[in-house]
């Protein structure tokens, strides 16, 4: 594929060139061109395309609503990737299903553990600010959620980051929804500030499911780093790494 070095620099089409910016590959031309799209949508040599059309479109709806019920606990965790990183990873739940014919497969509820590890921040990870073991625990009769945050010395069980002077983990849990008029919002749990210089003393963080529950459950624990000043706690600015994982899916 042809860069544009010059430094006039177009997006758009123009005749049969079509200008473009990647986000990692800076500024590109392509020809138009392709198969016509009516001879796609017909042609019967185009049928696995179809299907595949059929199951990325499924894919995309379903990694939407994801996206929508975890919405207040992208903001300042989720990267540029997690959009693309979470449709990829949806398609691949889909392609599990062993009870449709393909083009039109769907995500099946038994099928949503694999979505355990998926990172909210893909240039970080719990395991990488924290090297402590937090242990999740979910009681289904109760609804109870708990996250237990072990004793710890920051000085050698954290990332540490310049200027940062706290850490606050957060533990969140939210009933799997594929309805779209019904969307069920996270619980959510904040551990308090956690100094950086003394030893942390083990602490449990808590937030209550409704009981009994026949869903699907997410269970999410985050990290976040501060910089306090007169006794307010300010998130670092252009911070990187503040990590949330989906810990655990627990299935009914």
């Amino acid at each position: 594929m042809a860069k544009q070095e010059s430094l006039v620099k177009f997006r758009g089409k123009v005749g049969d060139l079509s200008f473009t910016k990647h986000r990692s590959r800076g500024y590109e031309v392509r020809m138009r061109g392709g198969v016509d799209k009516a001879r796609i949508m017909s042609d019967p040599n185009f049928e696995r395309t179809r299907e595949n059309m059929s199951e990325f479109g499924t894919a995309a709806k379903t990694a939407k609503l994801i996206r929508i019920q975890l919405n207040n606990l992208m903001r300042g965790t989720a990267d540029k990737t997690f959009r693309n990183r979470l449709t990829s990873t949806v398609h691949r739940i889909i392609k599990l299903d062993s009870e449709n014919v393909r083009g039109q497969r769907i995500f099946l509820p038994e099928n949503s553990v694999r979505l355990k590890g998926f990172e909210f921040n893909g240039s970080s990870s719990l395991e990488f600010m924290f090297s402590g073991s937090l242990i999740t625990a979910f009681d289904r009769e109760t609804g109870e959620v708990s996250l237990v945050i072990p004793d710890f010395d920051p000085r050698r069980e954290v990332t540490l980051l310049p200027e940062a002077t706290h850490i606050r983990f957060t533990l969140a849990a939210v009933e799997q929804t594929l309805d779209t008029e019904v969307v069920p919002r996270p619980l959510v749990q904040q551990s308090d500030y956690i100094q950086l210089i003394d030893a942390h003393v083990e602490e449990t963080i808590q937030v209550s499911l409704p009981a009994s529950s026949d869903k699907v459950v997410y269970i999410i624990v985050g990290i976040e780093t501060f910089l306090e000043s007169n006794g307010v706690h300010y998130p670092l600015k252009n911070n990187p790494y503040n990590a949330m994982t989906i810990v655990d899916v627990d299935i009914p």
